[in-house]
């Protein structure tokens, strides 16, 4: 034990003490990096402690444990907060957490406080909760982030004059005026998140119309159920400067894409059933693409001339025919560079060799990638002929590869002296879907 002057100093409570002698600003930056109940917590270690947590410029609360206090405990604590700038403010109330819990107060607080950040899911099983006003007249907010029992309700002028990032998650609209007032009061929107539930899904036509959007995902999930032709709604995409594009949608809605839209440079295609003439052309312009193949997707690879793609992910898992859209795209896709491949669970194709090669085999296909090759015969036929016609060709690798297929494919005559064939045993490939 040391003595300084007449304190004493256990060394085992040294590094306290050197803590609590920080100032202000250094210990929030401490407190900012660990969970809001948490940081609420520390008021109770000693008297330094008790009021900084106050000051904080972030909170975030998750209810990990489901507790049905937990809402009285954001509740009390938004109550104490009295930081003049809350920056971002996260909210997570789990299915125990009673849905009497006046929300709408910590978001007009927060509101009040000139918050950037919003993010609320609401995960309890009672019904949708609509937001006060303020939170869609909110002239400082960034970014905002609403999931689930969450009703948008923007029956009313709405200015969201500073909002980039928007994501609505599994959330239930009012009425389709909501949708529309919520988005054209946003005219700076870059990125629009989009997740929507069949149940409780009270929305038949969607459209996202938003001129400065640049990335849109949108997913809606329903189990591929039938729908009679009366049920059957739409989505209608309405951005002239939508760069990145990603949409799954297995409902059997009508998609489609305004002519205008002829920005997009990377797009993802997980399932589109009813795509319109106008949704197939705007893909002409796109540089990457990942296309997971349907019976609604075949005629795009045959009808669309896709002259700037320079990177094409081609997946079939569906009970599709896939080698002739492929060979197809090929011939449509003059400048391809990248070409990847799964035919997991596909069936098998007959081969007809096409008439003419195709031009971006005899001049600019680099990388050939392959996941799930099998060493089928449709399988050999593309990759004898791959190999054969890609002047430019400089390596293909295959994932998941059998064993005996290894010779098979090194037995293939290449025109490209310098392409190199690698393996993978396992189906783990270098690239996202």
């Amino acid at each position: 034990m040391e003595t300084m002057g007449l304190v004493r100093i256990v060394p085992e409570t040294q590094g306290c003490l050197r803590i609590c002698d920080l100032p202000d600003d250094l210990l929030l930056q401490i407190l900012i990096l660990v969970p809001g109940k948490d940081a609420v917590a520390t008021a109770i270690l000693s008297k330094r402690w008790r009021y900084i947590w106050q000051m904080l410029p972030k909170l975030a609360f998750k209810d990990d444990r489901y507790s049905e206090s937990f809402g009285w405990f954001i509740d009390k604590s938004m109550q104490l907060h009295k930081a003049p700038l809350l920056i971002s403010l996260v909210v997570e109330l789990g299915e125990h957490c009673p849905a009497d819990v006046d929300v709408r107060k910590w978001v007009d607080k927060a509101v009040n406080h000139s918050v950037r950040t919003l993010d609320f899911a609401l995960l309890w099983t009672g019904e949708p909760t609509s937001f006060p006003k303020s939170l869609y007249t909110c002239g400082t907010l960034v970014s905002l982030s609403l999931s689930n029992q969450i009703l948008v309700d923007v029956s009313f002028p709405a200015s969201l004059p500073s909002l980039l990032y928007l994501d609505l998650l599994n959330v239930v609209y009012k009425d389709e005026d909501s949708l529309a007032r919520l988005l054209s009061s946003s005219p700076v929107l870059r990125e629009l998140d989009v997740q929507r539930r069949n149940e409780g899904d009270n929305l038949k036509n969607f459209t996202v119309k938003v001129p400065s959007l640049e990335l849109l995902i949108y997913v809606r999930r329903g189990g591929q159920q039938e729908q009679e032709e009366d049920q059957i709604g739409s989505l209608v995409i309405d951005c002239p400067a939508l760069t990145d594009f990603s949409i799954y949608d297995d409902l059997g809605y009508y998609c489609s894409l305004t002519e205008n839209m002829l920005c997009l440079d990377e797009v993802y295609i997980s399932y589109v059933p009813n795509p319109d003439g106008k949704f197939l052309r705007c893909l002409s312009s796109a540089r990457c693409i990942r296309l997971y193949l349907s019976e609604s997707m075949v005629a795009c690879c045959n009808a669309i001339n896709f002259s700037r793609l320079i990177d094409l992910v081609f997946v079939s898992e569906n009970p599709v025919y896939w080698l002739e859209p492929l060979i197809f795209m090929l011939q449509n896709s003059p400048k391809l560079k990248i070409l990847t491949i799964d035919t997991n669970g596909s069936p098998t194709s007959s081969w007809n060799q096409p008439s003419t090669i195709p031009q971006c085999l005899s001049s600019h296909l680099e990388i050939v990638r392959w996941k799930n090759y099998e060493g089928r015969e449709d399988e050999k036929q593309l990759m004898s002929y791959i190999l054969a016609n890609s002047k430019c060709l400089k390596t293909v690798k295959i994932f998941g590869i059998l064993p005996w297929c290894k010779k098979v494919l090194e037995s293939m005559p290449r025109i490209s002296a310098s392409s190199r064939l690698l393996y993978s045993s396992t189906d783990k490939a270098d690239w996202t879907f």
